[in-house]
């Protein structure tokens, strides 16, 4: 696709003004914001076009085609294909159920890699109220170098609290708890709820007890369909240890959770407002938590 010819077709005029909304040096989410059609969006983020020289001074910049298909086996406009369903999903779930107008709120990426999706946002909230973090440092510092205006720091793999001297609106978390250990995974989820303001939302994606038969991951050695369905029947979760102990805990690896577990174990601190299902991710499903207010 000549993403060239596709964008002066169709949003030649529009261009022109946010081009110049940028050359003035206007924040991303003033010139931005205008943009409705999350595919524009996508094209423009990629930066796969000739032309616009303002406009991609002002999206950050994605690192190299390597370092994108080393941490999600894809990239470029490939890699956007899939992160714009992901960001719809998000968004869709967010207006039906904050509180508040999306930009006003404080948004967490917890887990943001190199911050392929937490970019997404910046014509949704201001910078100022973008955040990230991730235990890998490496990773990290590919974030900050390619989005230095957004706040992405480090993280613990356990943490005790996040490492941010706010609380947040908004929590998201993609391929998280798809890969956490159950202590793991309440670790986290403490940390997450103690960093969110009340009645605060937290999205995240889960496996489903279908991952069990996903043929790729059914070739893993031990990977036993039918001792990994009882174990789901009966326990409502399932950990496959991968990688290394973190303070002696294996902590990652292939994780399946059902929507019983969270309701059996989550619901002291959130309450379950949605689930949903990204087309192009099957095996993500989509939990909308709602952090349960204090009592007075």
């Amino acid at each position: 696709m000549d993403w060239s010819l596709w964008l002066n077709e169709y949003y030649k005029d529009e261009l022109a003004r946010t081009e110049a909304a940028c050359g003035r040096g206007e924040p991303a989410y003033e010139a931005f914001k205008w943009i409705d059609d999350p595919y524009l969006w996508n094209v423009l983020l990629w930066k796969e076009y000739d032309g616009f020289d303002a406009i991609k001074a002002t999206i950050p910049d994605p690192p190299d085609a390597g370092t994108q298909k080393n941490w999600s086996g894809r990239s470029g406009m490939e890699l956007g294909a899939a992160v714009i369903e992901t960001y719809r999903l998000i968004h869709d779930k967010l207006r039906l159920h904050l509180d508040k107008p999306f930009e006003e709120c404080s948004v967490l990426d917890y887990g943001c890699g190199w911050g392929s999706v937490l970019r997404y946002f910046m014509k949704d909230v201001p910078l100022r109220n973008l955040h990230g973090c991730d235990p890998h440092k490496g990773i990290i510092q590919v974030a900050q170098r390619s989005n230095p205006r957004a706040d992405i720091v480090l993280s613990d793999s356990l943490p005790k609290r996040l490492p941010f001297n706010q609380k947040f609106d908004v929590a998201y978390a993609l391929s998280i708890w798809t890969h956490l250990s159950p202590v793991a995974s309440d670790v986290c989820l403490d940390a997450v709820h103690a960093a969110l303001e009340d009645r605060g939302l937290f999205l995240l994606t889960v496996r489903p007890p279908a991952y069990a038969f996903y043929e790729p991951i059914s070739k893993l050695p031990g990977w036993d369909q039918q001792k990994i369905t009882e174990t789901v029947r009966r326990d409502g979760f399932y950990f496959y240890p991968q990688s290394y102990p973190v303070d002696g805990e294996m902590t990652y690896g292939e994780t399946i959770i059902t929507k019983q577990y969270i309701e059996q174990h989550w619901t002291d601190r959130f309450d379950i407002v949605d689930v949903g299902m990204n087309g192009i991710s099957p095996y993500q499903s989509i939990i909308v938590l709602r952090k349960k207010s204090r009592p007075h």
